[in-house]
Parts: C-alpha cells; sequence; structure tokens
C-alpha cells in the first residue's frame, strides 16, 4: 500500500524542535546574572508593548506567552541559526532527542491529508511489534480517545507514559476496525549499523551521535573485528551530527593517545574537547561523506584522515565547525549559544569551508544509501576499492 503523506513523525524518538545540525553539549550552567544592566525603563517598556497588544490588537491575546517569545527574539537577534531559546517542554524535548531513547511503542507515523495518522514503519523488537501493528494501519484511537486531526503533541501525550505500562489502541486495517493491546517499553534508536561486506570489509553506518550511538559503535567494531575485518568502511553521509562527547567515544579506540580537537573560546581561551587513550585499532580505513555530513560528522572524519587513519571519499560535507552549549534558566526553560569554533589539532577550522574528500565522487541521482549496495552506490565502490 503506497502512502501519500504530508510528513513523517518518529513516536519512537522524537526529534528536536531546535534543528538537526546541532553539536550540543547539554552542561546545566547556571547563569549569574548582573540585573543592574536593566534599568526600570526596559520594564516599563515591555509591561506597555503588552498592554498595548492586548488593549488593541484585533483578537484575545490575553493568553500569549509573551515572555518565551521575546526570549526567543534575542536569540534571534543573534543572526546565528544555532542558537535559540528552549521552552521547558522544548528543552526536555532536546535532551530526550540527545539521548536517543525514550518510552514508547517503537513506529514512525505519517498524517494524511484527512488528518489521519497512517503508521509507516515498525521496528524490529517493539512493543507495535509484538502486537502485530503493521505499515498501512490507520491509527483511530488512542486509549479510547479519536486521534483524527489531533495534533501531534497531544497524540503523543496520549502514546507516552510509564515504561512497562498498557494501553489500547484502535487501528484500521483494510477497513477493519481491530483493537490492540500494547506495553510501553524503553525504545533505543538505531543509529549505528553494522554489515559485513566483500573481501573481509567491515561497513559501519553512523546516523547521527547521540548518547546511545557510543554503545552502539563499540559493539559495531567489536563485531568487524570478530569478524576478521581487513578494512573497516565507515559512512557518516546525511549524518547531521550531535554530541561532541559522543563523538570522541568513538574516536577514542581507533586514534593514537593524545590530544586529538580543541574548541577556541571568543576570550582567546583554548580547551581540548577530545582526546584519545593509548588503545589504538590498527586496521585500513575510509569514511564516506556527502553535502549532509555535518557537525560531529565531520570532526569524526577530519580526525581520522588528519591522524593519517583515514582517507576521505564522497563529495564536500556542510562546513559546520562550531559548538553549542545549554544554559539553563530559573524558569526551567534554556538558551542554547553558540560558544566556540573547533577543529582538530592538526588542521584548521572547516566552519562554512567544509572538508573536500581525498576522492571526490558524485552520487547519481536517486541512488537509496539507507542500505550498502555496491552495484549502484559508486561511493561505496570507492571506498571498497582503497580498501583491497
Amino acid at each position: 500500500m503506497k502512502i501519500k503523506t504530508k510528513r513523517k513523525i518518529q513516536l519512537s524518538v522524537l526529534p528536536s524542535l531546535i534543528g538537526l545540525l546541532t553539536g550540543t553539549l547539554i552542561t546545566g550552567t547556571l547563569l549569574m546574572i548582573n540585573f543592574s544592566k536593566f534599568t526600570s525603563k526596559d520594564v516599563y517598556d515591555y509591561l506597555e508593548a503588552k498592554n498595548i497588544i492586548e488593549k488593541y490588537f484585533y483578537k484575545d491575546a490575553a493568553d500569549t506567552e509573551y515572555l518565551s517569545t521575546a526570549l526567543k527574539g534575542m536569540a534571534v537577534g543573534l543572526d546565528d541559526p544555532y542558537s535559540a531559546y528552549m521552552t521547558p517542554k522544548e528543552l526536555n524535548e532536546q535532551i530526550i532527542s540527545n539521548r536517543g531513547s525514550l518510552v514508547g511503542i517503537g513506529v514512525s507515523v505519517t498524517q494524511d491529508k484527512n488528518g489521519d495518522y497512517i503508521i509507516a514503519e515498525v521496528n524490529e523488537e517493539s512493543p507495535a511489534h509484538d502486537a502485530d501493528l503493521q505499515v498501512g494501519d490507520v491509527i483511530v484511537s488512542v486509549s479510547g480517545v479519536k486521534v483524527n486531526n489531533m495534533d501531534f503533541e497531544k497524540l503523543i501525550e496520549y502514546i507516552r507514559g510509564e515504561d512497562n505500562t498498557e494501553f489500547e489502541m484502535t487501528i484500521s486495517r483494510d477497513g477493519v476496525e481491530i483493537e490492540k493491546k500494547l506495553l510501553r517499553k524503553v525504545i533505543e534508536s538505531v543509529t549505528v549499523e553494522y554489515t559485513p561486506l566483500q573481501n573481509k570489509i567491515g561497513y559501519i553506518k553512523i546516523k547521527n551521535f547521540k548518547e546511545v550511538t557510543a554503545k552502539q559503535f563499540l559493539e559495531a567494531m567489536k563485531q568487524a573485528i570478530e569478524d576478521k575485518s581487513e578494512g573497516i568502511i565507515f559512512d557518516v553521509r546525511d549524518n547531521g551530527g550531535g554530541m561532541v562527547n559522543t563523538c570522541e567515544k568513538c574516536l577514542d579506540p581507533l586514534l593514537p593517545e593524545g590530544d586529538i580537537a580543541v574548541a577556541e573560546f571568543r576570550d582567546g581561551s583554548v580547551k581540548t574537547i577530545c582526546r584519545s587513550d593509548s588503545m589504538e585499532i590498527q586496521m585500513p580505513m575510509t569514511v564516506i561523506v556527502n553535502g549532509n555530513s555535518a557537525s560531529a560528522a565531520e570532526l569524526f572524519a577530519a580526525a581520522l584522515r588528519d591522524f593519517g587513519k583515514a582517507q576521505l571519499v564522497g563529495e564536500k560535507t556542510f562546513g559546520k565547525g562550531i559548538m553549542q552549549d545549554t544554559f539553563t534558566m530559573s524558569n526551567g526553560g534554556a538558551m542554547k549559544l553558540t560558544v566556540a569554533k573547533y577543529r582538530t589539532t592538526k588542521s584548521e577550522c572547516y566552519h562554512e569551508i567544509g572538508l573536500t574528500p581525498d576522492y571526490e565522487v558524485k552520487l547519481p541521482e536517486g541512488v537509496d544509501i539507507s542500505a550498502p549496495d555496491i552495484t549502484k552506490d559508486p561511493q561505496l565502490k570507492k571506498a571498497i576499492d582503497l580498501l583491497i
């Protein structure tokens, strides 16, 4: 059954509302603010504007969240696409997204033009799979509440809950309504996939760098070694980045002991953000990149090349060599700000420049890179050729 969709929505791992190309480091920093810089005139201007809006705006605006909007405006005024004010709810969603796991049922859904939520993907080893939910099923109701044209955030509220609790879902399959009982469980996002290829080459695709990625990466490397792989291909195409400390954990077993990457702050100070210990895997490697490889994905590729461990294949990367820090506020929200540029200890920052591959290979239009296919993917083929 072919589904025409407006949008695809993950119910197993909720995407960040703030952007996909961030290298966020959640620190929970408490800010010491100099309130003497704020005058009574500043407060008066805010209250005056609020009063004018509530008195003269042609719609009822009494419940408008003026302060959140004003705080968002402060971040927008920085003219930096990676800085943003997050409400308490958005901050929580960002933390969940960075974690890479949450309580859910393990499906992706799409919403069609009629407002119906249709199951587009069912994760293996998930409550949805156990309950025999199938691609194409239409979600009719959750816990007895009809969901047609329901706001997505509301749908999430009904589906989420405490781990190991049950709820009922009615789905429509081929026009017949079926009652299902589902058990909520902690669902871990699959961010790393390992595939053994020909000529004893291991292929590891890294989709992003979340908290769960490091464990999955080490498991993939362990499997590649157990398979007696004689070379490894790392694929970070369409990897928008993620957490720098996770990238560090993935690079650690691959690189020699020492400082790998540093951050340079506004005051001129330099801080090491990525180190490696003495354990180092010795194996030929290549990294496949493209224009959507950004942030931590670029750092991963740059570090392996700069330390002589891998050559890059594919197309020029996005060019995001700056990192964000998140500062919590007393209202439960947070300011996420770009705080530094970063680079490897052996090369210059690639921000707004990108990484040019050692072997530039264009990908033909329409080629699916979600799974390795040497017969259709010339970038993968070149990566393999370099290891044979």
